[in-house]
């Protein structure tokens, strides 16, 4: 993949989309909207929690705006899959295909398990209850994702009145 750096911005070849680069990952993608309260709120649950990822709130955020899913979801997933990172193996904090999984980056990981949760043909048109059960069949495993989703934000629109 080629890179061109100008003033702090890198802009990544893959599937055309620009990318920020940050101290926590240079595979920050960019969308419409920004990160802004949204990952001020996640960054604050993770540390909360001691999680390792929290490096990664603005790119978790943007991720999920990038591929219109809930901005919560993935930092939930990885916090019930691998304590926010914590027991991560080869940058897969999602527990992606069983565990057996290796990304290059966090930020990469954050992207496809974001891509497939969108696009992904067992993903796909689902609501969030409906993703969470593709992706783990355990009958508790929707229920404990959303509860950490409704611990970082109550709702998905965040005000500066959170």
């Amino acid at each position: 993949m080629k890179r061109f750096f100008q003033s702090g911005l890198i802009f990544a070849g893959v599937l055309g989309v620009a990318t920020v680069a940050t101290q926590a990952d240079p595979n920050l993608t960019q969308s419409n909207k920004k990160p802004g309260l949204r990952a001020v709120k996640l960054r604050k649950f993770l540390r909360q929690n001691h999680c390792p990822d929290q490096a990664y709130a603005e790119v978790f955020v943007a991720e999920a705006d990038a591929h219109g899913i809930d901005w919560r979801l993935l930092p939930s997933i990885s916090v019930v899959e691998s304590g926010g990172g914590r027991t991560a193996r080869g940058n897969n904090l999602f527990g992606w295909a069983n565990g057996d999984t290796s990304f290059t980056t966090i930020g990469d990981a954050i992207h496809q398990v974001a891509s497939a949760l969108s696009r992904g043909k067992s993903y796909r048109g689902k609501d969030v209850p409906a993703k969470l059960a593709a992706y783990n069949h355990r009958p508790d495993y929707p229920a404990k994702v959303l509860d950490l989703m409704r611990q970082i934000s109550p709702s998905p629109e965040v005000t500066a009145a959170d």
